[in-house]
């Protein structure tokens, strides 16, 4: 999927999960956030088109390390907010918008090796597009609503 759809999707992942615990603009920003790092690995070249190509949605993609990683982000993330008592649910926010990132990778026809490093072999839908509006704009207009409502609530 494209970046903003992923990005809308951690945000609206850190605004559900985060509720009331933390300022609802900072919950859609490490969501946001969390939900575009799986892709920062598009920025390395591993030699050749093919290679890029295949090897974009490979670890950084990986159901298992995703879930590693998820731990000393939520670490960081709750010491650079100062917000240790929400440190829970800080891993589950970024630990969602990861695993939700190449999950919805997978229902594109590239697909995503979600198996690694047990298993190498990339698992595709084909049910929808790489931008999608028809995903997107419902996504980004619940968020948006979502954070107006929260915003005037308190």
């Amino acid at each position: 999927m494209d970046s903003l759809s992923q990005a809308a999707l951690g945000a609206a992942i850190g605004v559900a999960v985060m509720g009331r615990r933390t300022r609802p603009w900072k919950a859609a920003l490490v969501g946001a956030i969390a939900g575009t790092l799986p892709d920062l690995d598009s920025f390395f070249d591993h030699g050749d088109p093919i290679s890029n190509m295949v090897l974009h949605r490979a670890n950084s993609h990986a159901l298992f390390w995703q879930t590693l990683v998820s731990l000393p982000i939520a670490a960081g993330t709750a010491g650079l907010l100062r917000e240790w008592t929400n440190v829970k649910g800080w891993w589950l926010t970024i630990w969602l918008a990861l695993v939700t990132h190449a999950l919805l990778d997978w229902t594109t026809v590239y697909g995503t090796q979600l198996g690694l490093p047990f298993t190498d072999t990339p698992f595709g839908l084909g049910s929808m597009f790489i931008i999608d509006p028809l995903y997107t704009l419902p996504l980004l207009i619940g968020i948006g609503i979502a954070l107006c409502l929260r915003n005037v609530r308190g």
